[in-house]
């Protein structure tokens, strides 16, 4: 114990000394605060603005139902024409709505074809969710008159009797008889439009975090196979064994990398969350540093694979978008990604921060049984 103790003293002190540990403390911290600033502001707290162009006359009741639906996702403007064409065309409104002055006298008619115009830009994304949004309006609005000419047209009631049911097409129905849609992610969680757009940020932040926790692993990792190939260390091996020799060390290597990893996640929204979930990722590149320390061949060719590293962490983990909606092929790489299972684990999904705990434990427990298996 004392000589485990003092080899991580020293090893601490060892790491507290080089420069490349106050890189770590100062270079994560400042990726992730630097990208909060970065980041348009107006992108990062504001929902997506949509512009309509009313009629000169007619419309309200079109737009009383718009801007009903206007909230923290998208928010609807009313402006005109040309106020709107430029806001469209400088990339401050994701698109604009444009109605036709005859908008009620063609709803009257129930004449709904290209009743729309649709303005968007290069950078345009959420133009088909308007075009839903919009198309439920028209609805609310036009279903009266269709539901009276179907009854007239299918001779359930006669032109007599329709005035006493006109006053039910209008009544709007109670939650328990409407056709309720709720919306959940591919693994089953219910999926909260509002915390899914304030979430992307952090996501990205705690993403960055992650992966440059993951190249630091992995420079770790090639430190201790030169340190276990010295005269030094192959002369303690026999006596004390690979796992004695290697864990001090490791400690010392992960405590600057958890206080970098949680000053970097202050610039989360929510950062307790993250910052506790470094705890099982860490553990699991922890065990995997010793395991990549014990072969040679391995940590000898991880110089040409760290500078892949952030690449791949950014393809195969949901930081940016999730390929596997895209190639579902890649799907099992992304679930089980360590990343993929940190991000999880910071968005409330504890169960994927056991699994990385249990796959550390087990490679932590599995080489020193190996070890004494072979004595």
């Amino acid at each position: 114990m004392n000589f485990s103790l003092t080899l991580f003293k020293a090893a601490l002190l060892s790491r507290l000394t080089g420069w490349r540990t106050w890189l770590l403390l100062l270079l994560l911290p400042a990726v992730t605060f630097g990208a909060r600033a970065l980041l348009p502001a107006e992108e990062v707290s504001t929902p997506v603005q949509v512009g309509v162009v009313l009629p000169e006359k007619g419309g309200e009741a079109f737009w009383a139902r718009l801007e009903a639906r206007s909230g923290l996702v998208v928010t609807f403007h009313s402006a005109d024409l040309a106020y709107a064409e430029g806001q469209v065309a400088a990339g401050r409104w994701d698109c604009a709505l444009v109605l036709p002055q005859d908008f009620e006298n063609r709803l009257a008619r129930l004449e709904v074809d290209g009743l729309f115009t649709l303005l968007t830009g290069p950078g345009s994304a959420v133009y088909p969710m308007v075009r839903e949004t919009v198309s439920a309006c028209v609805a609310e609005l036009i279903s009266p008159g269709m539901a009276e000419e179907y009854l007239l047209d299918s001779g359930i009631v006669d032109a007599d009797r329709l005035d006493n049911l006109r006053p039910r097409l209008h009544e709007v129905l109670l939650d328990q008889d409407r056709v309720l849609i709720s919306m959940e992610s591919l693994d089953g969680r219910p999926l909260d439009p509002l915390s899914l757009a304030d979430s992307g940020v952090s996501n990205l932040l705690s993403g960055l975090a992650a992966i440059l926790l993951l190249i630091w692993a992995l420079l770790t990792a090639m430190d201790l196979g030169r340190w276990l190939d010295a005269p030094f260390a192959r002369r303690l091996r026999p006596l004390r064994g690979t796992s004695v020799l290697l864990l001090p060390r490791l400690g010392a290597a992960l405590v600057p990398a958890l206080c970098a990893g949680a000053l970097a996640l202050l610039a989360v929204d929510h950062p307790l969350p993250c910052i506790l979930a470094l705890l099982p990722y860490l553990l699991f590149w922890g065990a995997a540093i010793l395991l990549l320390a014990r072969l040679r061949p391995v940590w000898s060719a991880l110089p040409a694979v760290v500078p892949f590293v952030p690449v791949l962490g950014l393809l195969l983990s949901p930081v940016l978008l999730d390929l596997s909606l895209l190639f579902p092929a890649l799907s099992p790489v992304i679930r089980w990604n360590p990343v993929t299972l940190y991000l999880r684990a910071c968005g409330g999904a504890w169960t994927d921060g056991a699994v990385l705990a249990a796959a550390g434990v087990v490679l932590l427990v599995l080489p020193p049984l190996l070890e004494g298996k072979r004595a």
